[in-house]
């Protein structure tokens, strides 16, 4: 099975909501329990285009697009992410299905 991809948006409104810090906490997280990367790969991303719902991070090839993500959902999040845990339905749905998808056909983009 290859890794799947976290991506934690570094856009503008995210950022000033705490994306770094967000990021850097699910990076050590999900090192400290896959040191190898096999099951995930965090990594930041530009912007999603989601602004008003930030913090946004997605999961993929899964399609999981998480919205409003706090440091209170680390922990759950990580879980999901390295398959110890289920999807955190409460972070989802939040985003126009039309956003969603130019964000999935984006990261499907071979470019």
């Amino acid at each position: 099975m290859s890794s799947r991809l976290l991506y934690v948006c570094e856009g503008g409104d995210c950022t000033e909501r705490g994306s770094g810090d967000l990021y850097q906490e699910i990076k050590e997280q999900c090192e400290s329990l896959d040191p190898q990367e096999e099951r995930v790969k965090v990594r930041r991303y530009p912007c999603f285009g989601a602004c008003e719902c930030g913090i946004n991070v997605t999961l993929f090839p899964d399609r999981v697009f998480y919205s409003h993500v706090e440091q209170a959902d680390v922990q759950e999040l990580v879980e999901h992410v390295l398959g110890e845990g289920k999807p955190i339905t409460r972070l989802q749905g939040q985003v126009p299905d039309d956003v969603e998808e130019i964000i999935w056909e984006m990261l499907d983009s071979p470019y």
